[in-house]
């Protein structure tokens, strides 16, 4: 299968889905993995990860601050370069800033770094990305090229304790909303990963192989039929859901 599709970018790779998504997308025939992020030892050692994974993928990593736009346009120019004559097939874009946020407590200024980093970037990410992803649709029929963006359920029922981050998942749900209807029927799926529930290693649903596996499903869906949303669950999760919607009746 090596060499069977062209190029993964992450932005925004890290210990949990990150670089999950890559190993996968490496096993699965991808020729080259490109990995960003502003960590540059875990970057070390995502890239490690993947070269586990898979022997025959080619994995390169580019330092980057999704929160500084003057570096986003230098990543995306060194992705560029890296990529070479590689056609870009899938972009994962996994980049949020994690935390709480109490009202007022937290600054108008740290609001925009999380929008900066959230959905200023991803925009900027889906307008370098978006006219290669068309060229690879129109190039074959068979290839399902793609931007997939990862999300949470605070993007459909926000949290007051953490309403930075659930505006931001807001932010990136409408965007990717819109790109889905722009361009599903130009061939590139444009798709949102909502995961409910801490990615972890015991998780069983939201463990990091099992998202990774059903990114890999969602991107490759056939052109014309992507799946604007997946929805990945844990059960725990689940019933924490119920418990507090009942006892807001």
């Amino acid at each position: 299968m090596a060499g069977s599709h062209g190029a993964l970018v992450v932005f925004g790779s890290g210990p949990g889905i990150g670089r999950n998504v890559a190993a996968v997308f490496a096993e699965r025939g991808f020729q080259k993995i490109i990995l960003l992020s502003r960590n540059k030892t875990r970057l070390s050692q995502d890239a490690d990860f993947v070269r586990a994974a898979s022997a025959e993928a080619s994995v390169d990593v580019i330092e980057y601050d999704g929160a500084n736009m003057e570096s986003v346009r230098a990543g995306l120019e060194e992705v560029e370069k890296t990529m070479g004559d590689v056609p870009l097939e899938c972009v994962l874009f996994n980049h949020a800033r994690l935390g709480p946020s109490k009202f007022f407590d937290f600054t108008v200024e740290e609001l925009d770094i999380d929008l900066q980093v959230s959905v200023v970037s991803l925009y900027a990410v889906a307008k370098w990305a978006m006219p290669k992803l068309l060229g690879t649709a129109k190039s074959s029929d068979t290839k399902t090229p793609s931007l997939i963006v990862t999300s949470g359920m605070l993007a459909k029922d926000p949290f007051p304790a953490m309403f930075s981050l659930a505006t931001c998942k807001a932010g990136q749900y409408s965007l990717v909303h819109s790109l889905h209807k722009e361009y599903e029927s130009k061939g590139v799926h444009c798709a949102l990963v909502v995961v409910g529930g801490s990615v972890d290693e015991k998780m069983s649903i939201t463990n990091p192989r099992n998202i990774a596996e059903k990114i890999f499903e969602l991107f490759g869906r056939p052109q014309g039929k992507g799946q604007l949303e997946l929805v990945l669950m844990d059960p725990e999760y689940q019933k924490h859901i119920q418990r507090r919607e009942q006892g807001a009746k």
